[in-house]
């Protein structure tokens, strides 16, 4: 993530691997400069995104509308490309389009600024949760801006309710670990960006909404039955601090933990 404050001139080198940049901010006028050649001269709002391409030597001279601005860089490395790639049918990488600051993505560009929020405040996602925005972004870039002539697959593994069930008892196995997408993906025979895929079309539930459902309904038994004290029930259960417990549970139950476990004890 880079801070605007200024006109400034942003040497970014040579891109290692085929790089996203979205712009939270509105540049009054943006040059790109790609292996000493000007790409393009103009103004960008905010929202609107470019996809680099790795070799490239990119020098970019920005004056902001503003005073200051972010700007996410999403660096797309090989390997999450050839699982997504092996998703579409191929064996190879995916290859994305060569792009330019001269499309809005809400996808992206609501991405980038919950990304944002989360690191302003001091917040990490947890594994899953980042996990997952890493295949979903590679998966929505894969599936709009993909290079001509790569393979395309709308067929997807299924999801049974056996194998749904599977992947709900390994939650419930590990309600104190941490659970990333590859293991509950390796639960169900199925790669990260397939698993995502299909248990969104299954189940309605991204997979880490999933986990947090699973860990509040355990939460929900142990409020009701034991005496622990909640900062307890939350750690037992998975979340890495009350407040957090709080948060998620709340929007799951619309009650706080103390006085759902009031009303579960006919406290009111």
């Amino acid at each position: 993530m880079s801070e605007v404050t200024g006109p400034h001139l942003y040497e970014f080198g040579e891109l290692p691997v085929p790089t996203v940049a979205i712009t939270l901010y509105d540049v009054r006028r943006h040059v790109l400069i790609e292996d000493g050649r000007i790409r393009r001269d103009g103004p960008v709002h905010a929202g609107r995104f470019r996809i680099g391409q790795p070799g490239r030597s990119v020098v970019v001279d920005a004056v902001p509308e503003v005073g200051s601005g972010k700007l996410l860089l999403l660096y797309l490395g090989k390997a999450l490309l050839k699982e997504v790639g092996a998703a579409r049918g191929s064996a190879a990488p995916i290859a994305l389009m060569d792009m330019a600051w001269d499309i809005e993505d809400p996808l992206l560009k609501m991405s980038a600024q919950r990304l944002v929020e989360a690191s302003d405040s001091g917040q990490r996602p947890n594994a899953l949760l980042a996990e997952q925005i890493a295949y979903t972004l590679a998966l929505h870039l894969s599936d709009r801006y993909a290079a001509p002539g790569s393979p395309k697959s709308d067929r997807l593994p299924s999801l049974d309710e056996t194998m749904r069930a599977r992947v709900a008892e390994f939650v419930q196995a590990n309600a104190s670990a941490p659970v990333t997408l590859a293991e509950m993906a390796q639960v169900a025979g199925m790669t990260p960006s397939s698993f995502i895929r299909s248990f969104k079309r299954s189940t309605g539930l991204t997979p880490h909404r999933f986990v947090v459902e699973q860990r509040v309904l355990a939460a929900r038994r142990l409020l009701a039955n034991s005496n622990l004290p909640i900062v307890e029930i939350a750690l037992a259960v998975g979340f890495s601090s009350q407040s957090h417990f709080g948060v998620a549970f709340r929007a799951i139950t619309g009650e706080s933990p103390a006085r759902y476990r009031r009303l579960q004890r006919g406290h009111g």
